[in-house]
């Protein structure tokens, strides 16, 4: 049993000698190595722009139906989800939309989403609170 490792233990010591003198003495011709370049490319814009101009993000209603509206290209199809709504709109030929939307008491996480006709979409979020109180 002791030989048997003793010669498990050699025979690794003179497969490791024999790999590091091979790799000592590989030559390798420069003039064969090419430079590599890597070139970011920018990430392209989506043909898809949305501005929605009301409601800002975080602000506090006291009306539980608000406006809606904003700008994106014209054929676009606009989409509106929220908790308890779904609308889905074409905007003018200039690209506006515009449209009116239930919220919920407390905060409701409105959607906006405008899909082109190309198929890329863009999409933006507002947190809209419904609160009475007075501050």
């Amino acid at each position: 049993m002791i030989l048997s490792a003793f010669a498990i233990v050699v025979g690794l010591l003179v497969a490791l000698s024999a790999f590091y003198l091979y790799q000592r003495t590989k030559q390798i011709d420069t003039q064969k190595i090419k430079p590599i370049s890597i070139v970011p490319t920018p990430t392209p814009k989506p043909s898809v722009f949305l501005k929605i101009d009301t409601p800002g993000d975080e602000k506090v209603f006291d009306k539980k139906i608000i406006s809606v509206s904003g700008k994106t290209v014209s054929g676009a199809i606009i989409v509106i989800l929220s908790e308890n709504s779904e609308e889905v709109l074409n905007p003018t030929g200039n690209g506006d939309f515009t449209t009116t939307i239930t919220l919920e008491n407390g905060e409701n996480l409105i959607q906006i989403t405008a899909i082109g006709p190309d198929g890329q979409d863009s999409t933006v979020e507002r947190t809209i609170t419904y609160s009475t109180e007075s501050f």
